[in-house]
């Protein structure tokens, strides 16, 4: 079933197209990428079907009420709401029903009528082919996978970050499950833990998802069809985003080998033309021949996108010896987040550190560069080593000056002319070159900065979330240019795209410390088979898997409670006291689940008392 056709749709801004003919469906089932470079107008085309930006020409057609759900903070109603009143918010016929059903079950206790039984049966049929007993369980569910503990529900949605808010307004837009949902940068500053439930989520999603994305890895897991906007038009095609590499490949070589034969078949008319045109017994078929050259339809010569990122990271000879050790190392501030850190780096490896957002990956970047000392143990660098810091804040940049004096001003030595060349090489070309450093983009900003690091020429490279802004073509640069460099590399990532491609070994922040030699698939593989790898536990991480078993068990009581008011209420129901062993069979199951209910309650005492001593 199609819930939007685009038809044909145009858009300018200033004079200049943005995109023209652009037409599209989607079906209730589809999962679709919408991918191309930064301003491109991905953007602009989710705003046009929201209606919040109106197209030069063309149609949005969206069919049979279909509901669209579009990922931003204005989906939370009241930033002084609690976290908890804000997803009950999904559900407000559930509990205007539920608190129905709760006062017809208080006068059941004195008023067995027919009428009150019957129209108890009545609500509870109904609340519960709504999902009603299930709602309670959906919003921990859902809030738990994007990270939020059940002592933070009553915190009001103010006091939480920027960022924690956004992760509120995902929570709260997949609960209300929309038929269409519009996603863009889903991915952004989200832990890769949360990332991959989100992917799996997504896939079974009932409806059917639009999401703008760089994330090459959650393309292939959850896309089966992509759109791209390229060149002022968009081109549809269908499968994972390696299918699509080849596809567009494969267009491109087609549409030029059309193009050049269509070109040899006009130079041949026209070679004609001009060789008879004026030869009386040849005039006649030379001005057939003209005719004919109009009424072909022209080929457009078929371009690739424009220019490309071209750097190259320098570095020495890579060698076998081992140039940092970290023995027995505590980092942290005031106490530990991780303890008895051992670990050796040899000068051709490439460490990506991955773990979620507050995990210590930043911590122990700071404590290997020496800005924070270890709290135990020791960082050793065997070597002396010229380091290049990529810091993702992208902080060190003077806002006043224009690129040209940022660069110029670092090397002076440099005319003017060499400058604009190394601007070139990461797409600052033209008036570019003169703009101030305070109106870049967050993707401008990238590419300076790791300009300014190849010109450093560092020996060991140490990087902090280096893809973070970047659309996918200069990923993919930047990814080959990581991949071909030869000398010792650590970076932060939440990239799987950039840790598969670039890291030799993994050090996982996720559940302790976990060192693993391999790429970022041979990492999930290893952990999905649970064979044993070097590990380093941290107290922590303890505890968040006492606090994740806690709120399980406290959800799973509160089930087991409701369902068992239920099945009390179900005793006063005329087709089950009458029938004695249906009478029998209930008051069997009220006792299954009061048991089932005790244990559960002594098994909640038991963590708390364990938390207890143990403090």
């Amino acid at each position: 079933m199609t819930l939007l056709r685009v038809n044909n749709l145009r858009k300018t801004f200033g004079g200049n197209i943005l995109f023209d003919k652009v037409s599209f469906d989607v079906q209730n089932t589809d999962r679709i990428a919408l991918i191309g470079r930064n301003g491109v107008g991905k953007s602009t085309l989710v705003k046009m079907i929201l209606k919040e930006i109106a197209p030069d020409s063309g149609d949005i057609f969206i069919f049979g009420g279909t509901t669209i759900g579009y990922l931003s903070q204005d989906v939370l109603e009241d930033f002084s709401h609690r976290l908890i009143d804000e997803m009950n918010l999904v559900f407000s016929e559930h509990i205007r029903l539920e608190q129905e059903i709760r006062d017809v079950l208080s006068q059941m206790e004195t008023n067995h009528s027919e009428e009150l039984l019957n129209r108890y049966a009545r609500l509870e049929t109904k609340f519960s082919s709504m999902g009603g007993y299930e709602y309670h369980t959906q919003i921990d569910m859902i809030l738990t996978k994007f990270g939020f503990k059940k002592e933070e529900y009553d915190r009001v949605i103010q006091s939480f970050s920027g960022g924690e808010r956004t992760r509120i307004a995902f929570a709260k837009l997949l609960l209300q499950k929309p038929d269409l949902l519009l996603l863009d940068e889903p991915t952004n500053h989200m832990d890769i833990e949360i990332i991959e439930w989100l992917e799996e989520y997504l896939k079974r999603y009932t409806g059917s998802v639009l999401v703008i994305t760089h994330d090459k890895y959650f393309i292939n897991k959850v896309a089966d069809k992509i759109l791209e906007l390229d060149q002022e038009t968009m081109q549809v095609y269908h499968g994972k985003f390696e299918e699509y590499e080849v596809e567009k490949v494969r267009r491109y070589e087609q549409l030029m080998g059309e193009y050049l034969r269509q070109k040899k078949q006009i130079d041949h008319l026209q070679s004609f033309v001009d060789r008879f045109r004026y030869k009386a017994n040849l005039a006649k078929s030379a001005q057939d021949r003209i005719k004919k050259i109009a009424r072909i339809e022209r080929i457009d010569k078929p371009t690739n996108s424009s220019h490309h990122v071209k750097m190259t990271f320098h570095s020495r000879r890579p060698t076998d010896a081992v140039i940092l050790s970290l023995s027995k190392c505590a980092i942290g501030y005031e106490q530990p987040l991780y303890s008895n850190i051992d670990l050796d780096m040899r000068g051709y490896e490439k460490i990506g550190i991955i773990g979620r957002n507050g995990a210590g990956k930043t911590t122990l970047v700071k404590t290997i560069l020496g800005s924070i000392p270890p709290l135990l143990g020791s960082v050793d660098f065997l070597k002396d080593l010229k380091i290049g810091y990529f810091d993702q804040n992208l902080e060190g940049l003077n806002e006043q000056k224009t690129l040209l004096e940022t660069i110029h001003d670092i090397y002076p030595m440099k005319t003017l002319g060499e400058v604009r060349s190394l601007l070139a090489k990461v797409l600052f070309v033209s008036e570019d070159v003169y703009k101030k450093v305070e109106i870049l983009s967050g993707g401008e900003r990238v590419r300076l900065k790791l300009l300014m690091l190849m010109l450093e020429e560092p020996e060991l490279l140490i990087l902090d979330e280096p893809t973070n802004h970047l659309d996918i073509d200069t990923k993919t640069i930047v990814e080959d240019v990581f991949e071909e460099y030869i000398g010792p590399m650590i970076f932060i990532s939440h990239d799987r795209y950039f840790i598969n491609k670039v890291a030799t070994k993994i050090l996982s922040m996720e559940e302790g410390i976990l060192v693993f030699e391999g790429n970022y698939d041979e990492f999930k593989e290893f952990k999905a088979s649970q064979k044993p790898i070097e590990q380093v536990i941290s107290t922590r991480t303890k505890r968040v898997n006492r606090q994740k078993q806690i709120a399980e068990l406290e959800r799973n009581i509160d089930n087991s409670l409701r369902k068992l008011d239920m099945l009390k209420a179900s005793l006063y129901s005329e087709e089950v006291y009458q029938d004695k062993k249906s009478f029998a069979s209930k008051q069997a199951e009220i006792k299954a689940l009061e048991e089932e209910i005790e244990n559960m309650v002594e098994n909640l005492e038991n963590f708390h008392d364990e938390d207890v001593s143990s403090s």
